[in-house]
């Protein structure tokens, strides 16, 4: 079996390859790609493999915008870190899908169930992509927190999560600064956070720092093929973009 992945996260995409050889060493993983303009091209280019196994949310776009752009000639598995009211779009479309993080078990499940189907010819409809993408931006908005509930003195007040410049932990304590440079507590970890934030108009940086898209000022090249950001308000420490983060990043920021 021939199987292309689309996958933007190197250490993800090499998670894959791994269980896909435990599970079956005939399967032949013939191209991973990161971004929708190169599966357009290396569609275009190459034969048809039996099957994909594509992310949702890549760094250039969503993975369907790709079905707009060409004709997909193969059945598709949906990878997905989005939850379980996302993945019920799917279900009701009858496409597969696997919930990250992706196990042996998850993948195999999903492969038996591509090869006791009927193989899928041609195209998906436009009606039911029409379908798909609105369930699943239907979804894609319920998931995102509006606001946060934060202490005011004596008072608990909703902070718009937009209105939100960046967040970051010191000593401990996660603390969310305004554009108005308003500084609180929030009730969460940095991790709970990301989970909750639109990946569109947030981004992790490191261990320390969620920048939102429009507080970033200015971005320089640091050492070792890194990244430092300044951001309005100013934030407290220097913001360093991980190593394993900047590629990302660099996609993230561009578009």
């Amino acid at each position: 079996m021939k199987v292309i992945i689309v996958e933007d996260e190197y250490a993800a995409a090499n998670n894959l390859v791994s269980i896909l050889n435990e599970i079956d060493p005939k399967i032949e993983v013939v191209a991973i790609v990161e971004s929708v303009k190169d599966l357009c091209s290396w569609i275009k280019e190459n034969e048809t493999p039996h099957l994909g196994i594509f992310d949702i949310q890549l760094a250039d776009t969503n993975v369907f915008e790709v079905f707009r752009k060409t004709e997909i000639k193969f059945p598709v598995i949906f990878t997905t870190a989005y939850s379980e009211y996302a993945i019920n779009a799917f279900k009701v479309n009858s496409i597969d899908y696997i919930l990250k993080p992706l196990n042996i078990e998850s993948v195999k499940f999903a492969l038996d169930k591509y090869k006791a189907r009927d193989t899928i010819k041609g195209s998906l409809s436009e009606e039911k992509l029409r379908k798909i993408l609105m369930e699943f931006r239907q979804s894609d908005e319920k998931k995102y927190k509006q606001s946060f509930l934060v202490q005011n003195k004596e008072r608990l007040i909703p902070v718009e999560a937009n209105s939100f410049s960046y967040f970051y932990i010191d000593n401990g304590l996660v603390y969310g600064v305004t554009v108005e440079n308003k500084k609180y507590m929030v009730d969460y970890s940095l991790d709970e956070i990301e989970n909750q934030l639109d990946p569109e108009k947030f981004v992790r940086a490191n261990r320390q720092y969620i920048v939102n898209r429009k507080s970033i000022v200015e971005i320089a090249l640091y050492f070792n093929a890194k990244y430092s950001m300044k951001v309005a308000p100013p934030s407290p420490t220097k913001i360093i973009m991980s190593k394993s983060k900047s590629a990302k990043f660099r996609k993230w920021i561009d578009t």
